[in-house]
């Protein structure tokens, strides 16, 4: 039996039985249809994590105060790490590149009638370049911000667009907890985990 013939009985085989030759392909079409999205979305899901994940920086550690056992119960952790830690960190850890210390808490956040409550992060100078943020506008602090215990603030890009629209937001004040900020800068937008 040569090709020819084969072929001329697979024809006859498929037209004899049109219905389940019909739901043979759909079967086998729907199939690897349904294989070729699920794999789809798992690359996607996959390269967005990976960006998620690049957003924090390539080699960023994160030291944080308290047992592991304190992490499970329903207090805060205690604060035990100050700011002289994370200057010890810096000049006594050869292989520690910069070192941005921060304290973050969801803080309730006023421009005029507008109001929300909002991720409010305490840090250092570094912080830009260890977590690899840009700014969109204005500055970030710098240490003379630090050294005079300055009340500036950088918005992120959220925020600033809740607030302020597309009006420009530097020099304008804002109000943290009832304290008043001054705004110098606003961060770049950077995926889902850190926008505001």
């Amino acid at each position: 039996m040569d090709i020819l013939d084969s072929a001329k009985m697979a024809v006859k085989t498929l037209t004899a039985n049109k219905l389940r030759s019909a739901l043979t392909m759909l079967g086998i079409i729907i199939g690897n249809a349904s294989v070729i999205a699920m794999v789809g979305v798992g690359q996607g899901a996959q390269r967005l994590a990976s960006e998620q994940f690049e957003s924090l920086g390539p080699n960023v550690l994160f030291v944080t105060p308290g047992a592991r056992e304190a992490r499970n119960r329903t207090f805060d952790l205690p604060r035990t790490l100050v700011l002289e830690d994370a200057k010890a960190i810096a000049t006594q850890v050869p292989s520690i590149k910069e070192v941005a210390a921060q304290r973050q808490s969801q803080l309730p956040v006023v421009y005029r009638n507008l109001n929300t409550s909002s991720l409010v992060v305490g840090t250092t100078p570094e912080f830009l370049s260890v977590r690899t943020f840009d700014m969109a506008k204005g500055r970030f602090i710098n240490d003379q911000d630090v050294d005079k215990n300055a009340q500036v603030v950088a918005l992120g890009s959220d925020l600033a667009t809740r607030f302020f629209g597309n009006r420009d937001p530097i020099g304008e004040q804002i109000r943290i907890k009832g304290i008043p900020f001054q705004v110098i800068g606003v961060l770049q937008a950077k995926g889902a985990f850190f926008r505001k």
